[in-house]
């Protein structure tokens, strides 16, 4: 009996090892790519976290809209709070969208914010019948900016832009000027 044996064990388990491997190193590839997937993800969501901080900076600094100028340009941004910045954001300068002077009709002289809207027109009354004092601009402006901030980080690859528009009131004369200033309305 041990004539005929010609080795067809050794020849399938042979095989069946072969499978296994090649069963294991796809198994491990699978699992590799579908961690470097969950990663890019992570750090999509974290480039995005910080544009959207950065863009919460410029926004709580309400300076920074009656003098554009003033804003950073960029800011750095600790996601995991080690103290440690971890994502450098690009920030473009806050441009005007839109200035629409606020009327005297929309404002109240028992709100504090409003009193300096109205200056001169507080308890005005011509004595004109008919004549609508109420349609006539206050000394503030609704502003409307957009704030951009970009993310572009060549260690993770990770790559977002997030996009704000913030309304603000502020002076009217000043509102006026931004809106006549190219370099400070948006162009698209």
């Amino acid at each position: 009996m041990r004539l005929h044996q010609r080795g067809a064990t050794l020849v399938i388990g042979l095989i069946m090892l072969v499978m296994m491997t090649l069963l294991g190193v796809s198994a491990f590839n699978m699992s590799t790519s579908y961690f470097r997937v969950i990663s890019n993800m992570q750090f999509q969501a974290e480039a995005t976290v910080a544009a959207q901080a950065a863009v919460n900076e410029i926004v709580s600094k309400g300076s920074y809209f009656t003098d554009p100028s003033t804003a950073p340009t960029s800011s750095q941004i600790d996601i995991n709070g080690d103290g440690n910045p971890d994502y450098t954001v690009t920030l473009a300068q806050p441009c005007l969208l839109s200035a629409v002077a606020i009327t005297v009709s929309e404002l109240s002289p028992a709100n504090a914010d409003d009193l300096k809207c109205l200056g001169t027109a507080v308890g005005k009354n011509t004595g004109i019948m008919g004549q609508n004092t109420g349609a006539a601009p206050s000394e503030c402006a609704r502003v409307s900016w957009r704030v951009t901030a970009t993310v572009n980080d060549s260690f993770t690859r990770a790559k977002t832009e997030v996009t704000e528009g913030v309304a603000v009131r502020m002076d009217r004369s000043i509102a006026d000027a931004y809106k006549n200033d190219s370099a400070r309305r948006c162009t698209s």
